[in-house]
């Protein structure tokens, strides 16, 4: 059976930043899931599996040797060889896997026009096409409508090979993994028995005991050193009172400035200062044992839509025709008044992202009081969103940084980083946004490559914001808490 063994592996794209530290872990023929933080390096360790990219440091060897583990990316705008490959094969199982998935071979014809979540399809189908012994998925639920995404867990639970599954959709990991890897704040990577939630118990519990033992070391560190502070004090008095005594006691005074007093005052300070000693070891080791002892840091916080009331009712109105390019998918008559939340629904492919581009195109808002955060950002709008960011003036770029840490990301992570991860840019796009108060937001699959927490924090600003918005998301729990009307587009419209 397929297997890979990661030994003391490190890697790191700059010496300031680990990125993986000292991972030692066997992957054997069950799924596993990957999860961690955007930017925390799932990516870079999917790539270290694949071969893409070698370790500084350790190996990673496949058992038996000479497998060539099957990459799927998290992007999913190229149109490769193997996808075109899938494409024109005629094969029965070639042809039962586009079956399966609901491809059709003429659609790489417009494969630009395409959905992401079309294009995942054949991305996935792609890679289970060439039967690997060893799957790398990388975020495969992405812009997958439920019915998709159904179609393609039944696809992925009949894989009987080694799997490796780098996702924030828990359902998705609770249903298909056995075992768990978790990349933490510091690059540590752990290997859990069980599904995600399982893992993810089994961690909370083993942090919430670290902080707890933490706490008492710090608790124990600061009564030594009060008892320490007062022995210096102690012993301070006594030398003081001893002193002052001399100084005060006449010639005569043998009791006082004689041999025996002088021995006992001695034999006093070598007691107090043998006592000074040991308290002074006691805190010194327990010091040591805290500074070696990591509590995970919780990153994030709240954020914020602001919004001012608009000044007109409608904001959108629109009747006509919905082409993507020179194809007309359907006709639609529809109005956004100011304070509505709409979300739009509708399969992959059907044309809610075109719908959005009509509806932006003619909307009566100021640019600056308008808010769009497309599904997809590109490398290069990502590279650009980061030197944008690298630009600003100091306390700008404090306050686009600080959102991106509300968010649960490492800015100085961030800004040392060659390529933001999709998760990052997404984090980046919003943190640019924020700040100037919005009469529309145009949110299409907000949630897509972002990791829970964020997506926690967005739902509850979201829900919060007291402007106009339009949503398209495949999340039906997000939609529900904050949206309030539902558009659904079919082939003939709304």
């Amino acid at each position: 059976m397929p297997a890979v063994h990661f030994s003391h592996v490190s890697f790191s794209y700059s010496s300031a930043v680990p990125v993986i530290v000292e991972a030692t872990f066997d992957l054997s023929s069950v799924w596993t899931g990957l999860v961690g933080p955007n930017g925390a390096g799932k990516t870079t360790l999917l790539s270290l599996i694949s071969g893409a990219r070698s370790p500084d440091t350790g190996s990673v060897v496949t058992d038996p040797a000479g497998l060539a583990p099957v990459p799927c990316a998290q992007r999913v705008d190229e149109l490769t060889p193997d996808i075109e490959t899938l494409s024109e094969g005629y094969e029965q199982d070639t042809v039962r896997m586009r079956a399966r998935l609901s491809l059709e071979p003429d659609q790489l014809d417009r494969w630009t026009a395409l959905s992401p979540g079309e294009r995942k399809r054949w991305q996935i189908g792609a890679a289970l096409s060439r039967y690997p012994a060893v799957l790398l998925l990388d975020e495969p639920t992405n812009h997958l409508d439920t019915e998709a995404r159904d179609v393609l867990v039944g696809a992925l639970e009949k894989f009987d090979g080694c799997g490796v599954g780098v996702s924030h959709d828990r359902a998705l990991l609770n249903q298909l993994t056995s075992k768990t890897i978790r990349i933490t704040d510091r690059g540590r990577v752990e290997l859990w028995g069980g599904r995600c939630d399982i893992a993810h118990e089994a961690w909370e519990a083993k942090a919430e005991d670290q902080v707890t033992e933490y706490d008492k070391m710090k608790a124990h560190e600061k009564k030594l050193a009060r008892r320490l502070d007062e022995q210096h004090r102690k012993t301070a008095l006594q030398d003081a009172k001893r002193i002052r005594e001399h100084r005060s006691a006449g010639k005569r005074d043998l009791d006082t400035r004689g041999s025996a007093a002088s021995y006992r005052h001695e034999r006093g300070q070598k007691t107090g200062a043998k006592t000074v000693s040991t308290m002074t070891k006691s805190l010194n080791a327990v010091s040591k044992e805290i500074a070696a002892t990591h509590v995970e840091k919780i990153r994030g916080g709240a954020i914020t839509f602001e919004s001012t009331p608009a000044n007109k009712e409608f904001l959108v109105r629109y009747h006509g025709d919905v082409t993507a390019g020179v194809v007309t998918l359907f006709t639609v008559n529809v109005e956004v008044r100011r304070g509505d939340r709409i979300r739009i629904a509708g399969p992959n492919g059907v044309g809610k992202t075109s719908l959005l581009r009509h509806l932006i195109n003619v909307a009566s808002v100021p640019s600056d009081r308008l808010l769009h955060l497309e599904q997809e950002t590109s490398v290069q709008q990502a590279e650009k969103l980061l030197e944008d960011v690298r630009a600003l003036p100091p306390d700008e770029r404090g306050r686009v940084l600080s959102i991106v840490s509300a968010l649960g990301s490492s800015p100085s992570a961030l800004l040392a980083s060659n390529e933001p991860s999709p998760g990052e840019a997404r984090k980046l796009a919003l943190a640019m946004a924020l700040g100037t108060p919005r009469w529309l937001l145009v949110l299409d699959e907000p949630t897509n490559h972002l990791d829970l927490p964020s997506i926690e924090r967005l739902e509850i600003a979201l829900s919060e914001y007291k402007g106009a918005l339009l949503l398209v998301t495949h999340d039906n729990d997000l939609a529900d808490r904050v949206t309030d009307t539902t558009w659904t587009v079919t082939e003939h419209g709304i």
